[in-house]
């Protein structure tokens, strides 16, 4: 088809183009004219007469399959385009870039093209809106060309609690086109179609570069329901090349709607565009999408899309793609069915890419390893078997710690400290006869000399501590024989009542087969000699031993403690070893732990990002900023908190699920079954009719089964 005669009267019907001059040359109709008028190409891509330069052409393969009925679903980094508010919907960095023929088969060998790149960036996760950045390129050959740098900014307006919320965007543009000469053009045709020999000021290499700003509205209004709102060219610039003409970018103004469930859109858009005449072109397109995700080989998109409208405008419009892991790549065609109708259409290829995992893949990460932090494993599974023959041997090792913590008490005649010690033994092996002896004995102990500590450098508290501690040991006889020369010498009440209570053991006791020398004054004196030494002149070396005895058994009940999940036990004991033992990693972890089970998430964080200071091993250092993150994402969520159905059920629409079962795909692919179930659970929360998910589901579950990680 040949398009000269065409694009000629549209450009004469702009008042910024100096055309009066190419009159005579409509019955020369060269490639000198075609040159000429070759400003005005943008608006006959499509067939429709708007203006003579920056029409909307679109620029997304995938948008292009829809017939540009984009401007409520705006999900991608394509929205630097179509609706700056879109930009504020994404999760993180997209990267995109497309190639258009346009308006393929013309007669005349015409070859126009456009490219565009973009690329979004969210700010602190979306939470202080995305910025974008874009570039497109027009031209015909080097005859003409235009370009335009966008930049964007996204960001939701309401409440993020809100379940209908509005986000808002602006794109500020640098706008150049630039009209390139020819060696013909310095030799301008007279009116009788002869070479005149003088430069023709109409076809000479020119340039203008103007400001421009679009505006963006997107609104939620229903978990299913998007409304869109853009306006372009709001500064509406003068494009003409000339200062002494005008030739207004007019406004134009879009409005859409989109209906989503997961994986499927319907949308329409409205658009009032200005023409040139000042009048308002109107048109619709109605666009449908749906998606085919899989979970082993990637998701399959088809859409396709009509249009129609003021002055012939009519349109068809389909488009394919195919997305895997973070890559999408996109093809759509567009074909003119009225006005310009006899070419191959316009075809455009597109490529995105997606930075990073997708954030609810890492939310699910978090949620689990926090889960991890504070949970054992099911009853039953090797794990749990595991973690039961490591709490039996931490129950040994804390009896046996405790114990010896307990005598060194003793021997130091703290004796309520030491029945604290042996009580703790005791509570852990409660079937323990022996143990249980033991601690009445330490405990009767303690009720009548709670510290003899301050009196054992005297004899009559020497020879006293001397019958406790053989009592503590089971020798009975010997024990009354001590007390009993400690009361020769000071009688007490508390001598009394200790003598009184092995008075009646030794009565029930068999007859000694040799009885037992008795020398109360050397036997008390030796003993208070001994005493004092043990007492009146510790050394730093004793000090240590006790720290490292305190350490072993406060570690041991730790773990018991968290195995049994008394998280406050838990805590108490780590802080007592830390206190103690500033280094100890192991008490940080397990305090974070505990306190992220009490719900005091800000003490979690702090206890490991203390582990995290002093851990040398670069496998636990990943584990640990995987936990950091996690906590620090659950103290931001919670300070945001979200909203709930009235069933009780999570909120999200279908975009949310979109993004799960995404988020489940790329899980699976890594092989980290475990996570990608519980994606898909999730989606099933949402939408437990949801057939994709359920087939993902039990596809996951039944591999689980197989290899054994059901748990």
């Amino acid at each position: 088809m040949r398009i000269r005669g065409f694009i000629l009267r549209r450009k004469l019907a702009s008042p910024g183009g100096n055309t009066a001059q190419f009159w005579p040359y409509l019955r020369c109709m060269n490639r000198l004219v075609r040159i000429a008028v070759l400003a005005s190409i943008a608006l006959s891509i499509l067939a429709r007469p708007t203006r003579a330069a920056y029409d909307d052409v679109g620029v997304s393969a995938r948008v292009t399959g829809l017939g540009n009925a984009f401007t409520a679903v705006a999900d991608d980094v394509y929205s630097v385009y179509y609706n700056p508010a879109g930009l504020a919907t994404l999760d993180r960095k997209e990267f995109g870039s497309t190639y258009t023929k346009l308006l393929t088969g013309l007669s005349d060998g015409s070859n126009i093209q456009n490219s565009f790149l973009a690329y979004a960036h969210p700010i602190d996760d979306g939470r202080l809106g995305t910025i974008g950045a874009g570039f497109n390129y027009f031209t015909l050959d080097s005859l003409y060309r235009e370009s335009s740098v966008f930049g964007s900014y996204g960001r939701q307006m309401t409440r993020e609690d809100r379940p209908d919320p509005i986000f808002a965007g602006i794109t500020a543009k640098y706008l150049n086109r630039t009209l390139g000469g020819t060696s013909v053009a310095s030799n301008a045709l007279s009116n009788t179609g002869q070479a005149t020999g003088f430069a023709d000021p109409g076809l000479q290499s020119t340039s203008h570069s103007n400001f421009d700003a679009d505006l963006g509205l997107l609104w939620r209004a229903r978990p299913n329901w998007n409304l869109g709102l853009q306006v372009q060219h709001l500064m509406e610039p003068n494009i003409a090349f000339s200062p002494d003409n005008s030739d207004k970018l007019g406004r134009n103004i879009k409005l859409g709607g989109a209906y989503r469930t997961p994986f499927t859109t319907l949308s329409t858009d409205g658009g009032f565009l200005a023409a040139p005449d000042g009048s308002l072109d109107k048109r619709i397109s109605v666009a449908a999408e749906k998606w085919l995700p899989t979970l082993l080989y990637g998701a399959f998109g088809v859409r396709t899309g009509i249009g129609f409208g003021s002055r012939d405008y009519r349109q068809l419009s389909t488009g394919i793609s195919y997305r895997v892991h973070r890559m999408q790549v996109d093809y759509g065609i567009a074909i003119p069915m009225g006005g310009l109708n006899r070419t191959g259409g316009t075809h455009r290829v597109g490529l995105t890419w997606r930075f990073g995992a997708t954030p609810q893949a890492d939310q699910l990460l978090g949620d689990m390893l926090l889960e991890n932090l504070t949970s054992i494993a099911p009853v039953g599974s090797a794990e749990f078997n595991k973690q039961a023959s490591e709490l039996v041997a931490y129950k040994r090792k804390a009896i046996d710690s405790l114990m010896r913590d307990a005598d060194a008490e003793a021997q130091l005649g703290r004796m309520s400290r030491a029945q604290e010690r042996s009580r703790q033994a005791a509570s852990l092996a409660p079937k323990d006869a022996i143990l249980a002896e033991l601690d009445e004995r330490y405990r009767t102990s303690a009720a009548y000399f709670q510290d003899l500590s301050r009196v054992l450098h005297q004899s009559t508290g020497a020879v006293t501590h001397d019958g406790v501690m053989k009592y503590i040991a089971g020798k009975d006889r010997e024990a009354l024989a001590s007390l009993n020369n400690a009361k020769s010498m000071e009688f007490s009440l508390a001598l009394e009542g200790l003598i009184r209570v092995l008075e009646a053991k030794v009565a029930s006791l068999p007859a000694p087969v040799v009885p037992e020398p008795t020398a109360p004054v050397a036997t008390s004196t030796a003993v208070a000699a001994n005493a004092t030494v043990a007492v009146s002149t510790p050394t730093a070396a004793s000090a240590e031993e006790a720290r490292k005895r305190i350490l072993e058994s406060n570690a041991a009940l730790m773990e018991v403690a968290f195995f049994q999940q008394e998280w406050d036990k838990v805590a108490k004991l780590a802080e007592q070893i830390i206190a103690l033992d500033p280094g100890n990693i192991a008490a940080y972890k397990r305090l974070g732990a505990a306190n992220h089970a009490m719900n005091k998430h800000a003490d979690a964080l702090r206890a490991l990002k203390g582990a995290y200071a002093l851990e040398s091993d670069e496998g636990e250092r990943v584990k640990l900023r995987s936990y950091i993150a996690a906590i620090k994402a659950l103290i931001d969520k919670q300070s945001r908190p979200a909203v709930t159905r009235k069933s009780g059920r999570p909120a999200g629409g279908p975009e949310n699920i979109e993004k799960l079962y995404e988020a489940g795909v790329e899980l699976y692919s890594q092989g980290r079954l475990i996570e990608a179930r519980e994606a898909f659970r999730r989606c099933l929360q949402i939408d437990e009719n949801y057939v994709p998910a359920q087939r993902a589901y039990q596809r996951v579950q039944a591999e689980m089964s197989q290899t054994g990680k059901e748990h």
